[in-house]
């Protein structure tokens, strides 16, 4: 990976750790706590080819602020990561994904 493009996403992983923790703070409801083996699942598995955990990110944030379906046409997230996305917001694990995607990028 280029400076730029690891700049760029270091950047987008950014943005999207603001917007996760906006997204976790406007809950309407008390989620159950993430058990251990979520959290190590999210962390550890492979992940399908057409997911990536800052895809996952960036589509939660997507589906809270801006027309998804025109993300999921550009070509910017894929639907895979638009429905992990919305498994994770409903799961409470969109910090689990930051984590994820903060240590993909570091690979």
């Amino acid at each position: 990976m280029n400076r730029k493009s690891w700049l760029r996403a270091v950047a987008v992983i950014g943005l999207i750790t603001v917007a996760v923790a906006g997204l976790s703070a406007c809950a309407a409801e008390a989620k159950p706590a993430v058990t251990p083996s979520a959290t190590n699942d999210i962390l550890t598995k492979i992940l399908p080819a057409d997911v990536s955990a800052k895809g996952v990110l960036l589509a939660a944030v997507l589906l809270s602020t801006a027309d998804i379906s025109s993300a999921v046409e550009s070509g910017l997230v894929t639907p895979a990561e638009v429905a992990t996305a919305q498994q994770a917001i409903n799961d409470n694990t969109l910090d689990i994904w930051r984590q994820r995607a903060e240590a993909d990028l570091n690979k």
